[in-house]
């Protein structure tokens, strides 16, 4: 099993440092969303 650092790690800057918002989202970037500890990141696509 690898690592949880490493994991982060393989997680471009560029995308955990971009602004998100949302339903139940803290104001800031994507990596204040994920704290410091292991998350389950799902991504939804809406076709409408």
């Amino acid at each position: 099993m690898e690592n949880i650092d490493n994991v982060m790690n393989s997680i471009n800057p560029t995308i955990l440092n971009t602004p998100v918002t949302g339903v139940n989202l803290h104001p800031g970037t994507l990596a204040d969303q994920l704290g410091h500890e292991a998350t389950l990141l799902v991504f939804l696509r809406h076709f409408g």
